[in-house]
């Protein structure tokens, strides 16, 4: 009987899985004045439009150990839900463009980073359900516009989600990291480095 041998493709190919490891590194900004490092209340990020204005994620990857001229296959952000949900709001997903992202506080927020030219749009089109993990679309553009800096150092990678002129009253909640580490978003990149 053959053996059975993967094929090159399958051989070079690697999945890795990214979580927000410390308090510090999720959190809400809402206007683009205030940051929340646990959420606005109950542990929970809204992102979307809470009738009163925009309310963003800030999100921070702790060393991602990727290969050098490693290609993004692949890249998904998994956020769980903190409430039942009818709401439809609008998103933009962007990189915060620095070789490695600073730790979010009130003075270094968010909205006052660079951002990468890659965006994606992400409008959820359904009803959320209470603790359960729900998919962004493809974001490996954004992932690989940051990792292509040539300064990038491998120690953090950091994603917004940006209210993108959702409707008032139309937002989500997901949990932040201090509702639980088991809870808090995950990113997870498909790669193919350049063995």
């Amino acid at each position: 009987m053959a053996k059975f041998k993967p094929s090159q493709a399958n051989i070079k190919r690697m999945f890795t899985k990214l979580r927000i490891i410390v308090n510090t590194d999720d959190g809400e900004e809402d206007y683009d004045t205030t940051w929340y490092p646990n959420g606005f209340a109950s542990n929970q990020i809204s992102i979307g439009h809470d009738g009163t204005g925009s309310n963003d994620a800030g999100l921070r990857f702790l060393r991602p150990l990727l290969p050098n001229n490693v290609k993004i296959t692949k890249a998904i952000l998994r956020v769980k839900s903190a409430v039942n949900s009818t709401k439809r709001p609008i998103w933009t997903i962007k990189g915060i463009k620095q070789p490695s992202t600073l730790s979010f506080d009130s003075t270094h927020r968010p909205s006052q980073q660079p951002k990468t030219t890659a965006t994606v749009a992400w409008v959820p089109g359904a009803d959320w359900v209470l603790n359960t993990w729900y998919e962004s679309p493809d974001i490996k553009s954004i992932i690989q516009e940051i990792i292509d800096q040539t300064e990038f150092t491998n120690k953090a990678i950091g994603i917004v989600i940006e209210d993108n002129a959702s409707p008032s009253n139309n937002y989500e909640n997901i949990w932040d990291f201090n509702s639980g580490a088991a809870n808090a978003p995950q990113l997870i990149l498909t790669i193919e480095p350049d063995l």
